[in-house]
């Protein structure tokens, strides 16, 4: 998305309106991929969780039968696994309600027809998704979901054996992406 951003960039200055709009797609298709990437390395990690979480069967059946939305129990499993304090979980939350709302735009997006959405770093009004999707919003996303591994892996104690086992393998893993520490992350609230 980085390199698609750049790119865009180069072209956007120019006369040539079918390399802008395709510099533009491109950026689109790779931050909507930085995106889905994203939420589903969390779904991943709350399917590793899951088993190791006790959670009230009618728990459970609430969320089937009120349709409990993905990122409010990822941040109940989460918390459960890692025992976080309130406040702790509220950033979760919030985090997670981001990713997965931005994640479930490029999943199920709406078949309207809109008006153009202004794009702050064009200065233009354009389609809905090239506003949202862009390479400075995917950067957001990702760096909100590493954030959250991270901070768990290096900062959570979960008190089972087998998460805090697959947690220190994950956060060996992380070290290699991040060898300087995790860039500070403390939202993943991109702007429309």
């Amino acid at each position: 998305a980085i390199a698609a951003r750049a790119e865009r960039q180069a072209v956007w200055g120019g006369t040539d309106d079918e390399a802008k709009a395709a510099a533009l797609e491109r950026e689109f298709e790779a931050s909507m991929q930085a995106v889905m990437a994203a939420a589903i390395a969390l779904d991943a990690f709350y399917a590793i969780l899951r088993p190791h979480v006790a959670l009230p069967p009618t728990l459970v059946e609430r969320w089937r039968a009120e349709r409990t939305a993905r990122f409010s129990q990822v941040t109940e499993v989460i918390r459960r696994a890692f025992r976080l304090q309130p406040k702790g979980t509220g950033a979760l939350r919030a985090n997670l309600r981001e990713i997965y709302r931005v994640r479930d735009l490029a999943v199920h997006p709406s078949g309207k027809i809109e008006a153009p959405m202004y794009h702050p770093e064009l200065n233009v009004g354009v389609e809905w998704r090239f506003a949202y999707f862009r390479a400075s919003n995917a950067e957001l996303i990702v760096n909100g979901a590493t954030w959250i591994l991270w901070d768990l892996c290096h900062g959570g104690k979960p008190p089972d054996a087998k998460v805090l086992e697959y947690i220190g393998n994950l956060k060996r893993r992380l070290v290699t992406l991040f060898p300087n520490g995790h860039p500070s992350a403390s939202t993943a609230v991109p702007p429309p």
